[in-house]
């Protein structure tokens, strides 16, 4: 769907979130008032249905009166058609404060228009030959925590060296494959550079008629990895300028950070073939596993342990290495077809058949509690857009495998490279377990892993290589594993123990209510969700308790909480800063801040602190936090807990978010 565009003007004092709807062209004053959304309104039914069916069209160009129910549950906007199918008819009516609700989740689903970084070219990556000796900032790891950060900071004028190991750009988002957006409500997309790759994905998407709200049963939007790798090199390209204020550089890594007593100057970076010494004032660690922390000399949390006294036999949480399928309507490609069953299916097989069953070809209903979840509820997961192929309306016909394929991870994963690889093996041999299950067990013979998302690299096939070398019986699926992501998904990294640690306590949305810090520089909404580690044993001791363990997802609520400035400031070390899931904070939290939307504007926060240090000529520890909130609300960034009724983006909007910050 394209804009809409704005048919009439909104009345004064009107319903902030019916106004937006009104301003969209999807509906009109005769539709809906701000009266009808009063405590004690009624609403005639047939002009309640009339409005419902022009928000399910919003939602899903095409749809008829008579599915709209159907659309408006499917997107979560109605949770029961029953209430609805009785009321929103002629000659009865439906209750003004459920309207209210409807009208506050849809405005938060109307599309983000194309940003200004729509029309960039992709940013170039620079050879390692032409790098510069010195940047204001240097960033390890190019996921959406360090993209965030060099976007940032390179619209604030500094100069940026973005280094990213692999030969992929994304990090969990695109390399590791998890493109649906995992947010805690649609609310997350008015919020900062999430916003902007929002409204980047629907001005791919549009054009070609394909609606990219696909993931999780056409709920969230979701992105091809090929396309998300794209739409952040046009952010990054935007930002570099015509300055060239930004580098990326691939397949290199820092290996030493350059120190005078508790402050780093520089690192020393290596492309597996030549080093070099970079100066730098601020240096970020955003990989993926915050493997540049030890090399800082700050100290830090790993699972349940520190790095005062590491046990590398504690849990983590669960890793996946997905995988990329979709269905090819001709005939899988021959060198594509699982022929034989891959080591270790006789084990995973009985496994995967408690989870997964074919169910029936028209069920799109939710499984039974209990019972394996059928082949639609299964794509439609973790459901991609597919640019491959004409729309097939709420057919899914690309996905990625992550469900019944976690696998097990340790300190041991974070500190002992050796012994994450092995773990890598395993989770890599788990997925493709997966995949053969699908195309024989559950009959799928049409789908495969996708040869079209471009992990076929040199970078790729020199680790699956590798993977090979280490255990040949992989060797007949090779041509599968060519074409699997570049990367795990890996939730749990390394944590810097900082000026101060955010706890689950501090984040509860249920029964509790979450702490509007005064220092706030971003927002999360996920749940805590730890794969793998719902256990108190597993808990930091001091930091999270028992009874904070949610027993099932969202128990703890959904929604909006703060993430304070000082969990980004080290204890002690200087010139540095934290820029993914390592920043200051326990095991708990860690379970809801560890996503896609939360990691790529925490990182935007992380950018505007660097860059105001770097401008102020001081440490991060000595800058003035409200400096950092005002750059953010000027860029877009919601720091509020509490929702305004102002329109975001305005004066208004600004001035409301200083106020929730007691400024």
């Amino acid at each position: 769907m394209g804009r809409i565009i704005a048919s009439e003007q909104p009345s004064a004092g009107q319903n902030t979130y019916l106004s937006q709807l009104i301003e969209q062209g999807v509906l009109t004053t005769a539709d809906l008032t701000d009266a009808d959304l009063g405590e004690q309104a009624k609403v005639d039914g047939a002009r309640t249905a009339s409005a419902l069916g022009k928000i399910a069209r919003m939602l899903e160009p095409g749809t008829d009166g008579s599915d709209a129910l159907r659309t408006l549950a499917a997107r979560g906007i109605i949770g029961s058609v029953e209430y609805w199918k009785k009321n929103a008819v002629a000659g009865r009516t439906c209750d003004g404060p459920k309207i209210a609700i409807i009208i506050e989740r849809a405005s938060s689903r109307i599309p983000t228009p194309p940003p200004a970084s729509a029309k960039a070219v992709p940013l170039k990556p620079t050879s390692f030959a032409d790098l510069r000796d010195s940047y204001d900032i240097v960033i390890a790891g190019a996921g959406t925590g360090g993209c965030g950060a060099a976007v940032q900071a390179a619209r604030m004028g500094r100069s940026v060296l973005l280094i990213e190991e692999t030969d992929w750009v994304g990090g969990q988002m695109n390399a590791a494959a998890v493109t649906s957006m995992d947010e805690g409500l649609a609310i997350t997309r008015e919020r900062g550079l999430y916003r902007e790759l929002c409204g980047l994905i629907k001005s791919y998407y549009d054009p070609l008629g394909i609606n990219s709200e696909t993931a999780y049963q056409h709920r969230h939007p979701c992105v091809e990895p090929r396309v998300g790798q794209q739409l952040l090199l046009k952010m990054l390209s935007d930002a570099r300028g015509a300055a060239g204020r930004l580098d990326l550089v691939l397949r290199s890594k820092v290996t030493r950070t350059i120190k005078t007593g508790q402050t780093i100057e520089g690192v020393e970076v290596s492309d597996g073939a030549n080093s070099r010494s970079i100066r730098s004032r601020i240096l970020i660690d955003a990989t993926e596993w915050g493997d540049v922390i030890p090399l800082t000399g700050a100290r830090y949390r790993s699972g349940m342990t520190t790095s005062d006294s590491l046990d590398g036999t504690k849990a983590i949480q669960d890793l996946t290495w997905t995988a990329v399928v979709k269905q090819y309507p001709a005939g899988v490609p021959e060198a594509l077809r699982l022929t034989s069953p891959p080591p270790g299916y006789a084990t995973l097989g009985k496994l995967f058949q408690k989870a997964l069953t074919a169910g029936k070809a028209d069920d799109f209903n939710p499984p039974i509690k209990g019972n394996p979840w059928h082949w639609n509820w299964f794509i439609g997961y973790r459901g991609m857009p597919d640019s491959s192929r004409a729309p097939q309306g709420r057919i899914i016909t690309r996905t990625h495998l992550n469900f019944s394929n976690d696998f097990h991870a340790s300190v041991a994963d974070l500190e002992d490279p050796a012994h994450r690889r092995l773990t890598l093996d395993g989770a890599v041999a788990k997925t493709l377990c997966l995949a053969y299950h699908m195309q024989t067990a559950l009959g799928k013979a049409d789908w495969a892993v996708a040869d079209d998302e471009g992990y076929d690299t040199p970078y790729n096939r020199a680790q699956m290589d590798a993977l090979i070398a280490r255990h040949p019986e992989f060797a007949p699926f090779k041509a599968s594993l060519y074409h699997f992501p570049v990367m795990a998904y890996a939730r749990e990294s390394r944590r810097i123990i900082g000026l101060h640690t955010l706890t689950a306590r501090e984040i509860e949305r249920k029964p509790g209510q979450p702490i509007q810090f005064p220092h706030t520089v971003a927002l999360g909404d996920y749940a805590v969700d730890l794969h793998g580690s719902m256990k108190p044993e597993l808990l930091e001791k001091g930091l999270d308790r028992a009874e904070d363990i949610p027993h099932k997802f969202g128990e703890r609520g959904l929604g909006p909480f703060a993430i304070p400035f000082e969990s980004f400031v080290p204890e002690t070390i200087d010139g540095f800063l934290p820029a993914e899931k390592n920043f200051s904070q326990s095991r708990m939290a860690n379970g809801a801040t560890r996503l896609q939307p939360h990691t790529l504007n925490m990182g935007q926060a992380v950018g505007a602190i660097a860059a105001l240090s770097v401008a102020h000529g001081i440490q991060p520890r000595a800058l003035d936090p409200t400096l950092v909130q005002r750059v953010l609300i000027d860029a877009g960034c919601t720091l509020a807990i509490k929702p305004s009724k102002t329109r975001w983006g305005t004066p208004e909007w600004k001035a409301y978010q200083l106020s929730q910050l007691g400024k």
